[in-house]
Order: structure tokens, then sequence, then C-alpha cells
């Protein structure tokens, strides 16, 4: 493939990153965030707006000539803040949302800020948020004023070249503000007009692709969706009361022809599948649901408001394209006969369609930038997100499958050690994912990498409770956390022991958040099968999630904690790893930041105190100004460099 010429990105970016060493990659090159976040081309194509991260400036936007990749203008705040998500307004001017490092964590937060400038660097202005203010600018207009909100894009309206359409959202300690759909100039910052405000918290708002507001979803006090239709203007806006429905009914696009909506919703199978919802008589009906596992994603158009494909993760990723009004459809059909086996994103088009911004990535490759030239039919590679590492130094992930304790299939990946000579049985980490209700994709995995070329090979376990796999399987692992989801664990880890991927005795496992509670709580279940474990930013005393963290504090959370944990006093107990260290015979590292609000740091305090009180062994490795998990990376390397030397001691 041809490559794009860097003349001006090399005025970006630090020479030694383009000449990167032939020796191994080290813990930081694995570990760093990308190189690359995003870019976006100018409705014309003329700009290139190129998100990146350096040290000290976190993540900043620089704008090139296209032709020329000549350096134009950019943005990095100073003071902590950086550069979010962005988009184009027009030809001329980007509006993105402004993140805030606080003085006491390290993670940066979005607060509802909103900033636009011109490609020059010209007319810098914070156009919504706590940051803004101002006077009228007319009788007829509101001016600028500061904004108590939280501020999102909702639809970047690109026939109007002075406004975007935002959801604005108040304030609130518990987060149950209601959110307005809001016309917003990019320019001055004023509000044109207010269009529809949800009826319930967490308001999310769906345009068509004339910028008309059509739907609102919003969550009544009992978890179950509001749905807000507006067919037309005869009708109005009207509540859905004849679907059944449940939290996971979300709508997302509204169709070509304007007459109906695309959502995702479970209607009478287990999986969740897609379906069209009529705007004539608000019935759905069923376009595609996989026999084995949800659809993951749906492929939108670049603007947000068509849907001409989805996909499906059973495994490998797979795609399913079943609209060809949009060129999008068409050109990623293009892309994936170009780029077999891998997993391929659009993420920005010239107006005329004629020019298009690709990633691809792999299990082997963190992310590659292309150019494509869709009248040519040429494409070159713009950037690696990564640069400091080799494909070749990377380790293919490999579905895999098992049945469980109770003939339950589960599913997961494994990763084998690199480097690995032939019929050698390199020791084993289980590396839980978090959530519960989340799930392990094939892709790159800095963390699985990183592991695998130290020596490890890596096991994930999509265990019951993961998201992926369909209502009841998800719903298998409620107020069973401590039983029956790290049976899952420990026969996906027996099963790598029969396979021959693994030795008995040679077997770590570790994990964060949800992961390092399974990390403790499998110990307990079975001390003899892991050597050691390592937990970070983990739950150990569940009785305690009803007392402290953001989950029971928050609009509904209390209902959720409810649904997947319980109150039963008794089984919280049982199932707390805090009440049974006595059981763990493996070496522990625990890992916390002390602003961590999801799982407060009074955890790994009760945890440790019930390791002195019967004298078991642990590593503790804690971080004054981290939250739930670790951002800053020289943090994140520290970590991880004790990791890696706490599993080369307990492992062989």
């Amino acid at each position: 493939m041809k490559t794009c010429r860097l003349l001006g990105i090399q005025l970006l970016l630090i020479v030694s990153v383009f000449s990167v060493s032939a020796s191994a990659a080290s813990v930081k090159d694995y570990l760093d965030h990308p190189l690359i976040k995003d870019m976006k081309l100018s409705p014309s194509g003329q700009y290139l707006a190129v998100q990146m991260f350096s040290e000290g400036e976190g993540h900043w936007l620089r704008f090139l000539d296209r032709e020329t990749f000549e350096v134009l203008g950019g943005l990095a705040f100073p003071g902590g803040r950086e550069v979010g998500e962005f988009y184009w307004a027009n030809d001329e001017r980007v509006v993105l949302k402004v993140y805030d490092v606080s003085g006491s964590v390290e993670a940066p937060r979005f607060y509802g800020d909103l900033f636009a400038l011109n490609y020059d660097g010209s007319k810098k202005e914070a156009i919504f948020g706590f940051r803004t203010g101002g006077q009228q600018t007319g009788s007829l207009i509101r001016g600028k004023k500061a904004s108590l909100a939280w501020g999102d894009i909702i639809d970047p309206l690109p026939d109007d070249k002075s406004h975007i359409l935002i959801s604005s959202t108040p304030w609130t300690e518990k987060l149950d503000g209601k959110s307005t759909a809001v016309l917003l100039d990019v320019y001055t910052g004023t509000e044109r007009r207010k269009f529809k405000t949800s009826k319930h918290p967490f308001g999310s708002f769906i345009t068509d692709r004339s910028g008309q507001v059509r739907m609102v979803k919003s969550y009544k006090e009992d978890r179950t969706p509001l749905i807000e239709v507006y067919p037309n203007s005869d009708t109005g806006w009207i509540d859905i009361d004849n679907i059944k429905m449940d939290d996971s009914f979300t709508p997302f696009a509204v169709s070509y022809d304007l007459d109906s909506a695309y959502v995702f919703d479970h209607g009478d199978d287990d999986k969740l599948g897609l379906y069209t919802l009529s705007f004539d008589d608000l019935t759905l009906s069923k376009v595609y649901a996989h026999d084995r596992v949800n659809v993951t994603m749906s492929k939108m158009t670049v603007d947000g408001t068509g849907v001409y494909g989805m996909q499906v993760d059973d495994g490998y990723p797979s795609y399913l394209l079943f609209s060809s009004d949009y060129e999008e459809a068409k050109i990623f059909k293009r892309l994936t006969q170009t780029f077999p086996g891998r997993i391929v994103d659009i993420l920005s088009r010239t107006a005329d369609g004629k020019t298009w911004i690709v990633k691809t990535e792999s299990d082997i490759d963190p992310g590659s930038f292309y150019l494509f030239d869709a009248e040519n039919n040429k494409i070159g590679l713009l950037f690696n997100a990564r640069p400091a590492l080799e494909a070749e130094e990377m380790s293919p992930m490999v579905p895999i499958e098992f049945e469980s304790f109770d003939g339950l299939s589960v599913s997961g990946y494994f990763t084998q050690a690199s480097a690995l000579k032939e019929d050698d049985v390199a020791p084993m980490v289980v590396l839980v994912h978090g959530g519960p209700r989340t799930r392990d994709y094939w892709g790159f995995n800095p963390e699985v990498q990183l592991l695998a070329s130290r020596g490890f090979s890596v096991l994930q376990i999509n265990y019951r409770g993961s998201s992926g796999y369909g209502k009841a399987f998800m719903a298998a692992g409620d107020r069973h956390w401590g039983d029956h989801v790290q049976q899952d664990i420990i026969a996906g880890t027996r099963w790598a022991i029969e396979q021959g991927k693994a030795k008995s005795g040679n077997i770590c496992i570790m994990g964060a958040s949800f992961g390092a509670y399974s990390a403790l709580q499998s110990s307990v279940l079975e001390p003899d099968l892991y050597a050691c474990a390592i937990g970070n930013a983990g739950v150990y005393d569940l009785q305690l999630m009803h007392k402290k963290g953001d989950i029971y504090s928050r609009y509904i959370g209390d209902k959720y904690l409810e649904q997947v944990i319980g109150i039963d006093d008794e089984e919280l107990a049982k199932f707390s790893p805090v009440n049974h260290v006595a059981k763990i015979k493996a070496p522990l590292l625990i890992a916390h930041g002390k602003k961590d609000e999801r799982a407060p740091f009074e955890h790994a305090e009760a945890l440790t105190k019930a390791l002195d009180k019967h004298n078991k062994p642990y590593e503790l490795f804690v971080k004054r100004r981290e939250a739930h998990g670790f951002y800053d990376v020289d943090n994140n390397v520290e970590f991880y460099e004790k990791a890696l030397k706490f599993l080369g001691k307990h492992l062989q």
C-alpha cells in the first residue's frame, strides 16, 4: 500500500516515535495511551483534525492541510484540561468536549463543557458549560451564560453551518436531571431554541437525517424505559405503551425513508436483536437476531443519524449490511474486502463522499489509520496508533468454548504466551473482566499482549452474568456473584489444564473491579487451584456496596444493586471474600486508588485488615490520586511492573 506523506506530521510528533528500536517493546509501550486516538476530515476534505496524546499535555488536537500535511493550528489546554470527542460543525469550525483533571484525581472527567475553535486556531471559545458567560447579544436572542449542566452533542447538523443540536442535562448529585434538546450556535454559544425535554432522567435523543428530534428514551424509577415518539406534526409527541420492553430497548436511528426507527430489543427472543419500530402503527418488526449472541452494535453513518449495518461477535467479529441507502454501506463492503479478518471502522468522510478516514484493528494490530480515496480506489496508511508495537511480536487471541459445572456453555478467549518452545506449556494468568455486565471481545488488548510478551498465556472467560449472550445468560449471574459466576471461572481454568494449555499449580488469577472481586472469591472457593491472585480496584465486601460508592447513591442505583446482589445480609456476607480470607492460600497483590468512588478504598482497607488478622501474605500497592483503576501512565506502568514481578515470583 502507498503510505501517505508525513511531511507536516513529523512536526507534530517526536522523531524518535517513528524510529522504534528493534528491541522488545517496554511495559510503557503497551500501557501508554495510543499516540493517535481519532481523526476526522473537514466536510470539504481540505483539512484534517487529529486527536493525539503526549505526556504533559494529555489529549490535544492539531489541524493539518490534507494535501501538504502542513500544521495549520491546534489546541492543547493548560492546567490539566484535555480534548475529548470532537466534530466538524462546518468546514472551518470544530466543536469538542472538554475533560477536566481535578487537583485530587488523575483521571479526567467530563463536566459538560463544550468548546469550539477554527482550524487555524482562531476564535477559541467555550460555548457551553460552567465556563461560559456573557451579556445579552440582542433583544430577541438569549445571550450565552454559564450552564451548570452536562452538554452532549446529539446531531452535528451537517446542513446547518452555524448550529449543532445538543442535550443539556442539569448537574445533580444523584444524576437524576432531565435532559433537554437545545439548538446551540457554534460561534456565539447562544441557545437558539429548546426542542424537547425528557420526561425522566437519563434522557437520550434520536434525530432523523433532517435534524428533527423523533424519539426520546428516559428511565423511570423502576428502571424501565419510557419511549416518546414524534411520528409527525399531526400526532405530536406520544408515549409508547403498547410494547412490552425492558431496559434493553434502545432506539438509535431513524430509517432513511423517515417512516420508522431502528431499535435494539429482545422481542420474543432471548438474544438482543435489531428491530424496526413503525411510526405509523408503533409496532415492532424483527430485522435480525443471532441464535448464540446479541447483536453487538450498529454501524452508523458518519453524522450519526443513519444506520446501514451491524456487528455480531460470536468469537470473531462479523458484519451484516442491510441497507444500501447510504454511501457508507458501499464503502464499508469494499473496506472489509480490503482488510479481511480485521475490525473496520469508518471515522470520517468528505461531504462529496470521495475521501474517507478508516481505522482497522485486530488482535495483533493495535490500530491503523488510513486515508481512502474512493474515487480512484486508492488507500494509504496515515498512522499507527501504537508505533512502538510490532504485529510480529503480538500473540493471536483465539476464541474458546467449554462446558461449566452445570452443563452451561461458556465462551472466552485464549492467548498463548509468545516465543513459546514446541511442547512447552507456559504459566497462565486467568484475566477476569470487570462489570460483571460487560464481556471480553476479540481485538487488541494491551494488557493481554503485555502478559503474553512476558511469557504468560492468558485465559479470558465470559462467565454467566456477562453481557452479549442473551437475557437468560446475563440474568444467571444475578445474586450468584459469589458462587455460580466463580464456578464458571474455575471450570474454565480446569478446562485449560485438561486441554494442555496450562499446568496445575502454575496458574494465577487477576482482574480489576469485579475482576478483582472474582480473583479473591475464586481463591476462597478453590484455594489450591491458583498459585497467586491480583486484585485492582476491587469490591471485597458486598454489604458495603449498599452503603458506600457511586452506584447506590445515584438515580435507580439502589434498584440495580437489589437486582444483581440482593439485600439479604446473610447472603451478602457469604459472598464477600473479606469474610473468608482464612480459606485463602494464594499470596495476594492488592492495588487500589484512594479516590475510587465506584469501589471505595474502604474495600481494600477492610480486606487488608482481615488478611492481617489471619496472618495472610499480601503486597499492597496504593496511589493517592487515582480513582477506579489507574489512569496515569506512570502509575499504571509501576503497578504492572510490580504485578509482573509478583507473577514471576509465584509462577514458573
